[in-house]
Protein backbone atom coordinates (compact mmCIF):
# COMPACT_ATOMS: atom_id res chain seq x y z
CA UNK A 1 0.00 0.00 0.00
CA UNK A 2 1.13 3.43 -0.81
CA UNK A 3 2.00 6.15 2.03
CA UNK A 4 0.72 9.19 1.70
CA UNK A 5 1.47 12.63 3.74
CA UNK A 6 -0.48 14.84 3.73
CA UNK A 7 0.71 18.53 5.84
CA UNK A 8 -2.12 21.02 5.74
CA UNK A 9 -2.96 23.49 8.58
CA UNK A 10 -6.61 23.75 7.77
CA UNK A 11 -8.19 20.98 9.53
CA UNK A 12 -11.04 21.53 6.91
CA UNK A 13 -8.91 21.01 4.12
CA UNK A 14 -6.41 18.28 5.08
CA UNK A 15 -9.91 16.44 6.31
CA UNK A 16 -11.09 16.69 2.64
CA UNK A 17 -7.84 15.89 0.99
CA UNK A 18 -7.45 12.39 3.36
CA UNK A 19 -10.72 11.25 2.95
CA UNK A 20 -10.78 11.40 -0.96
CA UNK A 21 -7.72 9.73 -0.96
CA UNK A 22 -8.31 6.90 1.33
CA UNK A 23 -11.15 6.18 -1.14
CA UNK A 24 -8.76 4.94 -3.48
CA UNK A 25 -7.15 2.44 -0.36
CA UNK A 26 -4.37 4.57 -0.11
CA UNK A 27 -3.02 5.01 3.40
CA UNK A 28 -2.88 8.66 4.15
CA UNK A 29 -0.85 10.24 7.80
CA UNK A 30 -1.87 13.38 8.27
CA UNK A 31 0.42 16.38 9.63
CA UNK A 32 -0.86 19.81 10.52
CA UNK A 33 2.38 21.93 11.64
CA UNK A 34 5.97 22.40 10.51
CA UNK A 35 7.44 21.07 13.16
CA UNK A 36 5.10 17.76 13.69
CA UNK A 37 5.46 16.92 10.16
CA UNK A 38 9.53 17.03 10.27
CA UNK A 39 9.34 14.79 13.18
CA UNK A 40 7.09 12.51 10.72
CA UNK A 41 9.37 12.52 7.99
CA UNK A 42 12.85 11.66 9.96
CA UNK A 43 11.11 8.44 10.91
CA UNK A 44 9.18 7.58 7.89
CA UNK A 45 9.29 7.48 4.25
CA UNK A 46 6.13 8.38 2.36
CA UNK A 47 5.93 8.10 -1.71
CA UNK A 48 3.65 11.16 -2.12
CA UNK A 49 3.35 14.30 0.12
CA UNK A 50 0.74 16.66 -0.70
CA UNK A 51 2.31 20.01 1.48
CA UNK A 52 1.02 23.59 1.72
CA UNK A 53 3.38 25.88 1.37
CA UNK A 54 2.36 27.89 4.49
CA UNK A 55 2.08 26.50 7.65
CA UNK A 56 1.26 28.61 10.69
CA UNK A 57 5.05 28.14 12.54
CA UNK A 58 7.28 28.08 9.56
CA UNK A 59 7.54 27.88 5.40
CA UNK A 60 6.69 24.74 4.17
CA UNK A 61 8.54 25.48 1.19
CA UNK A 62 11.69 24.97 3.53
CA UNK A 63 10.69 21.01 3.62
CA UNK A 64 10.91 20.74 -0.01
CA UNK A 65 14.87 21.29 0.45
CA UNK A 66 14.97 18.54 3.19
CA UNK A 67 13.67 16.06 0.56
CA UNK A 68 16.86 14.24 -1.02
CA UNK A 69 15.35 13.08 -4.21
CA UNK A 70 11.24 14.27 -5.63
CA UNK A 71 12.03 10.75 -7.97
CA UNK A 72 11.31 8.58 -4.63
CA UNK A 73 9.37 11.42 -2.99
CA UNK A 74 6.65 12.38 -4.73
CA UNK A 75 5.18 16.35 -4.17
CA UNK A 76 2.08 18.24 -4.62
CA UNK A 77 2.01 21.52 -3.50
CA UNK A 78 -1.10 23.10 -2.11
CA UNK A 79 -1.55 26.65 -2.03
CA UNK A 80 -4.01 30.26 -2.13
CA UNK A 81 -1.16 32.17 -3.95
CA UNK A 82 -1.43 32.16 -7.89
CA UNK A 83 2.24 33.29 -8.28
CA UNK A 84 3.18 32.34 -11.76
CA UNK A 85 6.83 32.66 -11.32
CA UNK A 86 6.68 30.51 -8.16
CA UNK A 87 4.44 27.76 -9.78
CA UNK A 88 7.20 27.59 -13.09
CA UNK A 89 10.25 27.48 -10.04
CA UNK A 90 8.70 24.86 -8.29
CA UNK A 91 7.69 22.46 -11.23
CA UNK A 92 11.67 23.19 -12.45
CA UNK A 93 12.39 21.69 -9.03
CA UNK A 94 9.95 18.58 -9.99
CA UNK A 95 6.72 19.31 -8.28
CA UNK A 96 3.57 16.96 -9.35
CA UNK A 97 0.52 19.42 -9.79
CA UNK A 98 0.20 22.84 -8.01
CA UNK A 99 -3.27 23.16 -6.48
CA UNK A 100 -5.09 26.23 -5.84
CA UNK A 101 -7.35 25.52 -2.33
CA UNK A 102 -9.44 28.31 -2.99
CA UNK A 103 -10.45 27.00 -6.40
CA UNK A 104 -12.53 23.69 -7.03
CA UNK A 105 -10.43 21.32 -4.70
CA UNK A 106 -12.41 18.03 -5.02
CA UNK A 107 -11.83 18.33 -8.92
CA UNK A 108 -7.80 18.68 -8.62
CA UNK A 109 -7.46 16.25 -6.26
CA UNK A 110 -9.49 13.61 -8.34
CA UNK A 111 -6.83 14.97 -10.85
CA UNK A 112 -4.17 13.46 -8.19
CA UNK A 113 -5.90 10.30 -7.91
CA UNK A 114 -4.97 9.72 -11.51
CA UNK A 115 -1.76 10.94 -10.63
CA UNK A 116 -1.10 8.44 -8.44
CA UNK A 117 -2.43 5.53 -10.42
CA UNK A 118 -0.31 6.52 -13.56
CA UNK A 119 3.10 7.12 -11.62
CA UNK A 120 3.14 5.41 -8.42
CA UNK A 121 1.55 2.29 -9.56
CA UNK A 122 2.58 2.14 -13.41
CA UNK A 123 6.08 0.96 -14.56
CA UNK A 124 9.00 3.40 -15.48
CA UNK A 125 8.17 4.81 -19.11
CA UNK A 126 11.03 6.04 -21.81
CA UNK A 127 11.01 9.65 -23.12
CA UNK A 128 13.45 10.85 -25.73
CA UNK A 129 14.99 14.07 -25.67
CA UNK A 130 17.11 15.36 -28.36
CA UNK A 131 18.53 18.70 -27.58
CA UNK A 132 22.37 20.46 -28.39
CA UNK A 133 21.49 22.22 -25.23
CA UNK A 134 22.59 19.93 -21.97
CA UNK A 135 20.77 22.74 -19.85
CA UNK A 136 17.67 22.19 -21.63
CA UNK A 137 17.88 18.19 -21.32
CA UNK A 138 19.05 18.24 -17.69
CA UNK A 139 15.42 20.60 -16.69
CA UNK A 140 13.67 18.00 -18.96
CA UNK A 141 15.12 15.00 -16.70
CA UNK A 142 14.59 17.07 -13.54
CA UNK A 143 11.03 17.79 -14.30
CA UNK A 144 9.89 14.27 -15.81
CA UNK A 145 11.71 12.11 -13.65
CA UNK A 146 9.21 12.46 -10.77
CA UNK A 147 6.75 11.68 -12.76
CA UNK A 148 7.82 8.27 -13.27
CA UNK A 149 9.29 8.53 -16.71
CA UNK A 150 12.60 7.50 -17.23
CA UNK A 151 14.71 10.57 -19.54
CA UNK A 152 17.52 9.78 -22.51
CA UNK A 153 18.45 12.51 -23.32
CA UNK A 154 20.78 13.09 -26.75
CA UNK A 155 22.74 15.78 -28.19
CA UNK A 156 22.41 15.24 -31.66
CA UNK A 157 20.94 13.25 -34.63
CA UNK A 158 22.73 10.54 -35.29
CA UNK A 159 22.82 9.56 -31.28
CA UNK A 160 19.07 9.86 -31.36
CA UNK A 161 18.77 7.19 -34.33
CA UNK A 162 20.85 4.84 -33.01
CA UNK A 163 18.60 4.68 -29.05
CA UNK A 164 15.75 4.74 -31.41
CA UNK A 165 17.27 1.40 -32.94
CA UNK A 166 17.64 -0.03 -29.47
CA UNK A 167 14.74 1.49 -26.98
CA UNK A 168 11.08 2.51 -27.43
CA UNK A 169 10.06 5.26 -26.52
CA UNK A 170 6.45 6.77 -25.16
CA UNK A 171 7.29 10.52 -26.53
CA UNK A 172 10.01 11.76 -28.06
CA UNK A 173 10.77 15.69 -27.33
CA UNK A 174 12.50 16.80 -30.64
CA UNK A 175 14.75 20.29 -30.82
CA UNK A 176 14.87 21.52 -34.44
CA UNK A 177 18.59 23.51 -34.81
CA UNK A 178 20.83 19.95 -34.36
CA UNK A 179 24.73 20.22 -35.22
CA UNK A 180 24.76 17.18 -37.30
CA UNK A 181 21.04 17.35 -39.14
CA UNK A 182 18.05 19.56 -39.16
CA UNK A 183 15.46 18.40 -36.64
CA UNK A 184 12.45 18.05 -39.71
CA UNK A 185 14.72 15.91 -41.45
CA UNK A 186 15.20 13.69 -38.23
CA UNK A 187 11.62 13.89 -38.16
CA UNK A 188 11.13 11.80 -41.53
CA UNK A 189 13.67 9.09 -40.73
CA UNK A 190 11.24 8.60 -37.16
CA UNK A 191 8.57 8.62 -39.20
CA UNK A 192 9.86 6.24 -41.53
CA UNK A 193 10.64 3.92 -38.87
CA UNK A 194 7.42 1.65 -38.30
CA UNK A 195 8.22 0.59 -35.04
CA UNK A 196 8.23 4.90 -34.29
CA UNK A 197 5.56 5.36 -36.84
CA UNK A 198 2.78 6.90 -34.34
CA UNK A 199 4.90 7.77 -31.42
CA UNK A 200 3.93 11.32 -30.04
CA UNK A 201 6.61 14.08 -31.17
CA UNK A 202 6.42 17.53 -29.54
CA UNK A 203 8.91 19.85 -31.09
CA UNK A 204 10.95 23.02 -29.74
CA UNK A 205 12.04 25.56 -31.45
CA UNK A 206 13.36 29.19 -30.70
CA UNK A 207 11.49 30.36 -33.79
CA UNK A 208 7.38 30.07 -33.88
CA UNK A 209 6.21 31.67 -37.24
CA UNK A 210 3.12 30.63 -39.12
CA UNK A 211 5.63 28.87 -41.23
CA UNK A 212 7.57 27.07 -39.05
CA UNK A 213 4.75 25.43 -37.24
CA UNK A 214 3.15 24.74 -40.69
CA UNK A 215 6.37 22.78 -41.59
CA UNK A 216 7.03 21.09 -38.11
CA UNK A 217 3.14 19.81 -38.29
CA UNK A 218 3.21 18.43 -42.17
CA UNK A 219 6.28 16.23 -41.30
CA UNK A 220 4.40 14.59 -38.77
CA UNK A 221 5.42 16.11 -35.31
CA UNK A 222 2.03 16.16 -32.96
CA UNK A 223 2.70 18.95 -31.26
CA UNK A 224 4.67 22.42 -31.00
CA UNK A 225 6.12 24.43 -27.99
CA UNK A 226 8.32 27.96 -28.45
CA UNK A 227 11.24 28.15 -26.00
CA UNK A 228 11.65 29.21 -23.42
CA UNK A 229 8.73 27.15 -22.18
CA UNK A 230 6.66 27.32 -19.23
CA UNK A 231 7.24 23.65 -17.55
CA UNK A 232 3.95 23.14 -16.22
CA UNK A 233 2.44 23.35 -19.96
CA UNK A 234 5.48 21.10 -21.32
CA UNK A 235 4.28 18.90 -18.45
CA UNK A 236 0.29 18.94 -19.19
CA UNK A 237 1.19 18.22 -22.96
CA UNK A 238 3.84 15.25 -22.53
CA UNK A 239 1.01 13.42 -19.99
CA UNK A 240 -1.44 14.06 -22.31
CA UNK A 241 0.50 13.28 -25.73
CA UNK A 242 1.49 10.05 -23.65
CA UNK A 243 -2.25 9.12 -22.34
CA UNK A 244 -3.21 9.93 -26.13
CA UNK A 245 -0.62 7.54 -27.52
CA UNK A 246 -1.43 4.38 -24.51
CA UNK A 247 -5.09 4.77 -25.20
CA UNK A 248 -4.16 5.03 -29.79
CA UNK A 249 -2.43 1.92 -28.96
CA UNK A 250 -4.83 0.08 -26.67
CA UNK A 251 -7.56 0.85 -29.86
CA UNK A 252 -5.19 -0.42 -32.47
CA UNK A 253 -4.50 -4.05 -30.12
CA UNK A 254 -8.41 -4.44 -30.03
CA UNK A 255 -9.01 -3.60 -33.63
CA UNK A 256 -6.32 -6.21 -34.13
CA UNK A 257 -7.75 -8.84 -32.36
CA UNK A 258 -11.46 -8.33 -33.65
CA UNK A 259 -9.99 -8.42 -36.92
CA UNK A 260 -8.38 -11.76 -35.88
CA UNK A 261 -11.10 -13.01 -34.74
CA UNK A 262 -13.63 -11.53 -37.46
CA UNK A 263 -10.82 -13.24 -40.40
CA UNK A 264 -10.75 -16.95 -37.92
CA UNK A 265 -14.28 -16.99 -36.69
CA UNK A 266 -15.31 -20.24 -38.21
CA UNK A 267 -11.97 -22.10 -37.42
CA UNK A 268 -12.23 -20.67 -33.95
CA UNK A 269 -15.88 -22.12 -33.52
CA UNK A 270 -15.03 -25.18 -35.12
CA UNK A 271 -12.24 -25.73 -32.56
CA UNK A 272 -14.04 -24.64 -29.53
CA UNK A 273 -16.47 -27.42 -30.57
CA UNK A 274 -13.79 -30.26 -31.23
CA UNK A 275 -12.67 -29.11 -27.75
CA UNK A 276 -16.11 -29.47 -26.20
CA UNK A 277 -16.75 -32.55 -28.47
CA UNK A 278 -13.67 -34.37 -26.46
CA UNK A 279 -14.93 -32.83 -23.48
CA UNK A 280 -17.79 -35.05 -23.67
CA UNK A 281 -16.36 -37.83 -24.81
CA UNK A 282 -13.91 -37.76 -21.90
CA UNK A 283 -17.14 -36.99 -19.32
CA UNK A 284 -19.49 -40.25 -21.53
CA UNK A 285 -16.47 -42.30 -20.73
CA UNK A 286 -16.00 -41.41 -16.83
CA UNK A 287 -20.26 -41.54 -17.18
CA UNK A 288 -19.57 -45.34 -18.65
CA UNK A 289 -17.10 -46.59 -16.24
CA UNK A 290 -19.41 -45.50 -13.16
CA UNK A 291 -22.47 -47.55 -14.80
CA UNK A 292 -20.41 -50.17 -15.24
CA UNK A 293 -19.74 -50.29 -11.76
CA UNK A 294 -23.57 -50.65 -11.08
CA UNK A 295 -24.59 -52.68 -13.70
CA UNK A 296 -21.78 -55.17 -12.37
CA UNK A 297 -23.59 -54.81 -8.70
CA UNK A 298 -26.79 -55.57 -10.78
CA UNK A 299 -25.43 -58.41 -12.48
CA UNK A 300 -24.28 -59.75 -9.00
CA UNK A 301 -27.80 -59.54 -7.52
CA UNK A 302 -28.89 -61.16 -10.20
CA UNK A 303 -27.16 -64.02 -10.68
CA UNK A 304 -26.75 -64.46 -7.24
CA UNK A 305 -29.93 -66.94 -6.17
CA UNK A 306 -29.48 -68.73 -9.30
CA UNK A 307 -25.55 -69.64 -8.79
CA UNK A 308 -26.75 -70.52 -5.45
CA UNK A 309 -29.47 -72.58 -6.45
CA UNK A 310 -27.53 -74.23 -9.16
CA UNK A 311 -24.45 -75.19 -6.21
CA UNK A 312 -27.09 -76.34 -3.97
CA UNK A 313 -28.66 -78.82 -6.69
CA UNK A 314 -24.82 -80.21 -7.45
CA UNK A 315 -24.37 -80.91 -3.62
CA UNK A 316 -27.37 -82.58 -3.41
CA UNK A 317 -26.48 -84.81 -6.55
CA UNK A 318 -23.34 -85.59 -5.04
CA UNK A 319 -25.10 -86.60 -2.04
CA UNK A 320 -27.30 -88.98 -3.36
CA UNK A 321 -24.54 -90.56 -5.59
CA UNK A 322 -22.78 -90.66 -2.47
CA UNK A 323 -25.50 -93.07 -0.86
CA UNK A 324 -26.28 -94.71 -3.99
CA UNK A 325 -29.74 -93.64 -4.11
CA UNK A 326 -29.83 -91.43 -6.74
CA UNK A 327 -33.05 -92.25 -9.55
CA UNK A 328 -33.37 -91.14 -13.28
CA UNK A 329 -36.60 -89.19 -12.21
CA UNK A 330 -35.06 -86.94 -9.58
CA UNK A 331 -31.95 -86.53 -11.74
CA UNK A 332 -34.15 -85.20 -14.34
CA UNK A 333 -36.14 -82.96 -11.84
CA UNK A 334 -32.36 -81.59 -10.45
CA UNK A 335 -30.94 -81.42 -14.04
CA UNK A 336 -34.71 -79.39 -15.25
CA UNK A 337 -33.92 -76.72 -12.38
CA UNK A 338 -30.37 -76.38 -13.39
CA UNK A 339 -30.97 -75.59 -17.05
CA UNK A 340 -33.78 -73.31 -15.86
CA UNK A 341 -31.06 -71.17 -13.56
CA UNK A 342 -28.25 -71.75 -16.59
CA UNK A 343 -31.41 -69.92 -18.74
CA UNK A 344 -31.69 -66.87 -16.54
CA UNK A 345 -28.19 -66.61 -16.14
CA UNK A 346 -27.76 -66.63 -19.81
CA UNK A 347 -30.98 -64.48 -20.19
CA UNK A 348 -29.11 -61.96 -17.62
CA UNK A 349 -25.77 -62.13 -19.83
CA UNK A 350 -27.97 -61.31 -23.01
CA UNK A 351 -30.00 -58.31 -21.62
CA UNK A 352 -26.34 -56.40 -20.03
CA UNK A 353 -24.91 -57.39 -23.63
CA UNK A 354 -27.96 -55.49 -25.53
CA UNK A 355 -27.64 -52.46 -23.20
CA UNK A 356 -23.76 -51.85 -23.71
CA UNK A 357 -23.82 -52.43 -27.77
CA UNK A 358 -23.05 -49.45 -29.18
CA UNK A 359 -25.80 -47.71 -31.15
CA UNK A 360 -24.76 -46.40 -34.31
CA UNK A 361 -27.98 -45.86 -35.94
CA UNK A 362 -31.64 -44.74 -34.90
CA UNK A 363 -34.22 -47.55 -34.96
CA UNK A 364 -38.27 -47.62 -33.96
CA UNK A 365 -39.30 -47.74 -30.71
CA UNK A 366 -41.37 -46.44 -27.70
CA UNK A 367 -41.12 -45.74 -24.26
CA UNK A 368 -43.04 -49.10 -23.09
CA UNK A 369 -40.10 -51.02 -24.78
CA UNK A 370 -37.32 -49.14 -23.34
CA UNK A 371 -38.37 -48.89 -19.82
CA UNK A 372 -39.30 -52.82 -19.73
CA UNK A 373 -35.64 -53.03 -20.77
CA UNK A 374 -34.38 -51.03 -17.88
CA UNK A 375 -36.73 -52.66 -15.53
CA UNK A 376 -35.05 -55.74 -16.24
CA UNK A 377 -32.00 -54.88 -15.56
CA UNK A 378 -33.32 -53.70 -11.68
CA UNK A 379 -36.00 -55.83 -11.40
CA UNK A 380 -34.40 -58.30 -9.06
CA UNK A 381 -32.54 -55.41 -7.22
CA UNK A 382 -36.12 -53.76 -6.22
CA UNK A 383 -37.42 -56.77 -5.00
CA UNK A 384 -34.82 -57.32 -2.89
CA UNK A 385 -34.22 -53.66 -1.12
CA UNK A 386 -38.25 -54.30 -0.78
CA UNK A 387 -38.92 -51.12 -3.39
CA UNK A 388 -42.51 -51.49 -4.82
CA UNK A 389 -42.08 -50.12 -8.54
CA UNK A 390 -45.85 -48.63 -10.24
CA UNK A 391 -46.54 -48.50 -13.56
CA UNK A 392 -48.85 -46.49 -15.02
CA UNK A 393 -48.45 -47.07 -18.37
CA UNK A 394 -50.79 -45.22 -21.65
CA UNK A 395 -50.92 -45.47 -24.75
CA UNK A 396 -47.79 -45.14 -26.63
CA UNK A 397 -45.66 -43.73 -29.98
CA UNK A 398 -43.75 -45.15 -31.87
CA UNK A 399 -41.04 -42.86 -32.87
CA UNK A 400 -37.15 -43.48 -34.09
CA UNK A 401 -34.12 -43.01 -31.83
CA UNK A 402 -31.21 -43.87 -30.21
CA UNK A 403 -33.04 -46.32 -27.68
CA UNK A 404 -30.02 -48.17 -26.12
CA UNK A 405 -28.80 -44.44 -24.77
CA UNK A 406 -32.44 -43.79 -23.13
CA UNK A 407 -32.46 -47.18 -21.87
CA UNK A 408 -29.30 -46.27 -19.92
CA UNK A 409 -31.20 -42.45 -19.14
CA UNK A 410 -34.05 -44.22 -17.37
CA UNK A 411 -31.98 -47.03 -15.97
CA UNK A 412 -29.77 -44.24 -13.75
CA UNK A 413 -33.46 -42.20 -13.14
CA UNK A 414 -34.87 -45.48 -11.55
CA UNK A 415 -31.25 -46.25 -9.77
CA UNK A 416 -31.11 -42.41 -8.83
CA UNK A 417 -34.63 -42.99 -6.76
CA UNK A 418 -33.55 -46.45 -5.63
CA UNK A 419 -30.37 -44.87 -3.81
CA UNK A 420 -32.22 -41.69 -2.16
CA UNK A 421 -34.62 -43.64 -0.76
CA UNK A 422 -32.52 -47.04 1.09
CA UNK A 423 -30.39 -43.39 1.54
CA UNK A 424 -33.08 -41.85 4.06
CA UNK A 425 -34.41 -45.07 4.79
CA UNK A 426 -38.03 -44.54 3.55
CA UNK A 427 -40.90 -46.08 5.02
CA UNK A 428 -43.25 -48.16 2.29
CA UNK A 429 -40.97 -46.70 -0.70
CA UNK A 430 -41.80 -46.55 -3.69
CA UNK A 431 -40.97 -45.74 -7.53
CA UNK A 432 -43.44 -44.83 -9.72
CA UNK A 433 -42.85 -44.43 -13.76
CA UNK A 434 -46.06 -42.60 -15.92
CA UNK A 435 -45.83 -43.33 -19.67
CA UNK A 436 -47.68 -41.17 -21.96
CA UNK A 437 -47.00 -41.01 -26.28
CA UNK A 438 -43.50 -39.75 -25.62
CA UNK A 439 -43.41 -38.64 -22.55
CA UNK A 440 -42.15 -40.62 -19.29
CA UNK A 441 -41.80 -39.83 -15.81
CA UNK A 442 -39.90 -41.18 -13.00
CA UNK A 443 -41.42 -40.04 -9.25
CA UNK A 444 -40.43 -41.27 -5.56
CA UNK A 445 -41.50 -40.68 -2.12
CA UNK A 446 -38.20 -39.52 -1.03
CA UNK A 447 -39.21 -35.48 0.00
CA UNK A 448 -37.44 -34.29 -2.99
CA UNK A 449 -34.73 -32.26 -3.90
CA UNK A 450 -33.62 -29.02 -1.68
CA UNK A 451 -33.85 -25.56 -3.56
CA UNK A 452 -29.74 -25.30 -4.04
CA UNK A 453 -29.52 -28.58 -5.13
CA UNK A 454 -32.06 -28.58 -7.66
CA UNK A 455 -30.86 -25.52 -9.46
CA UNK A 456 -27.24 -27.46 -9.84
CA UNK A 457 -28.41 -30.88 -10.24
CA UNK A 458 -27.41 -31.12 -14.27
CA UNK A 459 -23.99 -29.93 -14.21
CA UNK A 460 -21.25 -31.92 -14.78
CA UNK A 461 -19.42 -33.02 -11.40
CA UNK A 462 -22.37 -31.81 -9.49
CA UNK A 463 -23.10 -34.91 -6.92
CA UNK A 464 -25.17 -35.43 -3.77
CA UNK A 465 -23.43 -38.91 -3.45
CA UNK A 466 -19.52 -38.26 -3.31
CA UNK A 467 -19.31 -39.77 0.07
CA UNK A 468 -20.77 -43.41 -1.50
CA UNK A 469 -19.04 -42.54 -5.51
CA UNK A 470 -20.76 -40.51 -6.87
CA UNK A 471 -19.19 -38.90 -10.08
CA UNK A 472 -21.45 -35.86 -10.39
CA UNK A 473 -21.98 -37.02 -14.32
CA UNK A 474 -25.21 -39.69 -14.35
CA UNK A 475 -27.82 -36.56 -14.72
CA UNK A 476 -25.17 -34.00 -16.69
CA UNK A 477 -24.65 -37.11 -19.22
CA UNK A 478 -28.45 -37.90 -18.91
CA UNK A 479 -29.46 -34.63 -19.81
CA UNK A 480 -26.68 -34.64 -22.60
CA UNK A 481 -28.33 -37.64 -24.14
CA UNK A 482 -31.92 -36.61 -23.80
CA UNK A 483 -31.67 -33.31 -25.80
CA UNK A 484 -28.73 -33.04 -27.67
CA UNK A 485 -28.74 -36.50 -29.17
CA UNK A 486 -32.20 -37.72 -28.96
CA UNK A 487 -34.03 -34.16 -29.40
CA UNK A 488 -36.08 -33.91 -26.16
CA UNK A 489 -35.81 -32.40 -22.94
CA UNK A 490 -35.30 -33.68 -19.10
CA UNK A 491 -36.56 -31.91 -16.49
CA UNK A 492 -36.67 -32.30 -12.92
CA UNK A 493 -39.21 -31.02 -10.43
CA UNK A 494 -40.44 -31.55 -6.74
CA UNK A 495 -43.99 -33.26 -6.30
CA UNK A 496 -45.71 -33.11 -2.50
CA UNK A 497 -43.92 -36.75 -2.27
CA UNK A 498 -40.90 -36.34 -3.46
CA UNK A 499 -39.03 -35.75 -6.65
CA UNK A 500 -40.02 -36.47 -10.36
CA UNK A 501 -37.87 -36.45 -13.33
CA UNK A 502 -39.61 -36.12 -16.64
CA UNK A 503 -38.09 -37.41 -20.18
CA UNK A 504 -40.04 -35.49 -23.35
CA UNK A 505 -39.33 -36.42 -26.87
Amino acid sequence: MNKILVIENSKIINNVVTKELRKSNLSVQQAFYFHEAQKILENELFELIILDLYLPDKEGSELIASIQSLTKTKLVVLSSLQDKQLRDELFQYGILDYIIKDKNLLYSLGEITKLIDNIILSETENILIVDDSKFICKQVQTVLEPRNYKVISCFDAKTALDMLQNYTFKIIILDMELPDMHGTKLLEFIRKDKNHLFVPVVVLSGTSTPETIRQVLKNGANDFLKKPFAFEEFILKVDLWIDYFKKQKELQEQKFKLKFVNDNLEKLVLEEIEKNRQKDKIMFAQSRQAQMGELLSMIAHQWKQPINAISMSADLIELKVSKNNLDVDETYKITSKVKKYLKHLLQTMEDFQTFFSPQKETRESDLKTIFLSAYTLVEDILKIKKIKLIQDIGEVERFYTYENEIVQVVLNLIKNAQDILEEKKIKDPYIKVTIANKLLSVEDNAGGIEKEILENIFKPYFSTKKESGGTGLGLYMSQIIIEEHCNGTLKAENTPEGAKFTITL
